[in-house]
């Protein structure tokens, strides 16, 4: 864990990771200790409403039959666009990461000015894709198996009555930076490959080391 100056402020804490490596349940479990979470994939989904101000824009690069009866876009639509094609997949990132990432920074420095005792976490799967990882003190990256990650997908679309193959659940998964560039930014690295009480006695780890920075 990279060392931090003690500051009249709380600590904004960057949590990243692959695709179905437990990113949100570590989040989760830091929520239940205290820290105030900030979900980045909740801010995107916000912006594929019919009254968000990239609509246009979207509809613009993807076409029209992305959208829903509604006017959102259909996120299954336009994953089935993106995850198959990178230059579609860079366009999307374009569009979206700027204010999703203006939008949790704001939040995030907001609240740790606020609050100097708080745990502020930014729950950003492309955290370091896109260049958000200079805004926060600290980056834990969770990880798993590629074998273990298939397998959660799998089984979360099957929850999810969104039934996806084995070649679409690896499609998402090739589509993210490789877990093992992911760690070079590290400052605190998660093995969620074990059961849930070890991804707990980690996580414990990890809030006692905030708690000493703070």
């Amino acid at each position: 864990m990279k060392s931090k100056r003690k500051t009249e402020r709380g600590i904004i804490v960057g949590v990243t990771g692959g695709i179905a490596c437990g990113k949100t349940t570590v989040s989760e479990l830091l929520a239940d200790k205290g820290a105030i979470p900030i979900n980045a994939d909740e801010i995107g989904h916000q912006l594929l409403k019919s009254d968000s101000p990239v609509i246009d824009e979207l509809v613009e690069a993807f076409g029209t039959e992305i959208l829903d009866e509604s006017g959102d876009v259909s996120r299954k639509k336009l994953g089935a666009i993106v995850f198959n094609d990178k230059s579609a997949r860079d366009r999307l990132n374009a569009i979206l990461h700027p204010l999703i990432i203006q939008r949790s920074r704001s939040r995030a420095q907001q609240l740790v000015h606020e609050d100097p005792s708080c745990v502020v976490l930014l729950d950003a799967p492309l955290l370091i894709e896109a260049g958000a990882y200079n805004s926060v003190d600290l980056i834990v990256v969770v990880t798993a198996s590629n074998k273990t990650q298939k397998q959660r997908i799998l089984e979360r679309s099957q929850a999810q009555n969104r039934p996806l193959t084995e070649t679409e659940a690896q499609a998402r998964i090739d589509s993210q930076m490789p877990l093992s560039e992911k760690v070079k930014y590290a400052d605190v690295v998660i093995e969620n490959e074990g059961s849930f009480e070890e991804l707990q006695q980690q996580v414990d780890t990890l809030w006692n080391q905030l708690h000493n920075d703070l």
